[in-house]
């Protein structure tokens, strides 16, 4: 990282932090995560009044990676169904979605919409192992590019050139001084993400250099190298390295495994359609 580079970067992320009102929604959920005593009911409440959310949860309930599509109709199942921890990942996740809203660009669109891929390849590589708990990696999936959200809002128009190839983040060094990753650590950080998913925005694209959240680091790595490799669109960034080959090793990726991920794949259209309609 430059120092020059990286200050300018973290000073644009600065002035996003105080110059964007953070959304009621995230703010609430910020607020319910940093209350030792908010319970389930407080979550359920704060859903029943945002019709958004609500909406949206039912989608989440319904999709194709639980089997239940089109059986989850009202809010109270979907609730009990998904449980507190993976509702509250889908309601942060959308209020971090409303500061940059893909609705005013198709480039943070499509930049969203491979957020979601990721997040759900997350999700089922830790439901497939075993070792993790889907939520946390869901949300670590949905957020683990908001840095280069951030890059297209400060340069647009140099960004582009850039694109996805392997030296990318060389690349982003050059141009802006710091990666995606480190500029989405930052304002993560900033907005009182938790901890875990700070580490997984941070390093996915460098695992081993995590100090700590070492496993959920990696499955989101792993979920955007399999989102390239099983699912390649031009937007996906999931560069292939030895690293990556490591996680399959330390996580007994096999191609059993790597053949239950593909199937369960089969579902993420549908899914992206019920949470970008």
């Amino acid at each position: 990282m430059s120092e020059a580079g990286g200050r300018e970067i973290r000073e644009f992320v600065n002035g996003i932090y105080r110059s964007r009102t953070i959304p009621s929604l995230l703010g609430k959920v910020l607020a319910l995560i940093r209350d030792e005593n908010s319970s389930p009911q407080d979550l359920f409440r704060l859903i029943s009044h945002d019709q958004v959310l609500a909406e949206r949860v039912i989608r989440v309930a319904n999709s194709a990676i639980f089997g239940h599509s089109g059986k989850v109709r009202g809010l109270q199942h979907a609730v009990m169904f998904l449980g507190y921890e993976r509702i509250r990942s889908i309601a942060l996740g959308m209020g971090v979605m409303e500061v940059f809203p893909g609705r005013n660009s198709l480039d943070i669109q499509n930049l969203w919409i491979h957020g979601y891929e990721v997040a759900y390849i997350s999700a089922v590589v830790s439901d497939t192992i075993c070792m993790a708990t889907p939520d946390e990696s869901f949300l670590s999936g949905l957020l683990h590019d908001i840095g280069r959200v951030i890059f297209f809002e400060k340069d647009r128009e140099r960004y582009y050139r850039i694109g996805t190839d392997d030296d990318m983040l060389e690349q982003e060094i050059a141009l802006f001084g710091c990666t995606h990753a480190e500029a989405g650590g930052w304002y993560a950080e900033n907005v009182g993400i938790p901890e875990e998913i700070v580490h997984a925005i941070r390093y996915h694209h460098r695992p081993s250099a995590a100090k700590g959240n070492r496993l959920s680091v990696s499955i989101v790595s792993i979920a955007e190298g399999f989102s390239r490799t099983l699912r390649p669109r031009i937007v996906d960034d999931g560069i292939w390295t030895p690293e990556h080959d490591a996680i399959l090793l330390e996580l007994a990726i096999g191609e059993d495994t790597k053949h239950a991920i593909r199937q369960k794949l089969s579902g993420l259209e549908y899914d992206i359609k019920a949470f970008f309609p």
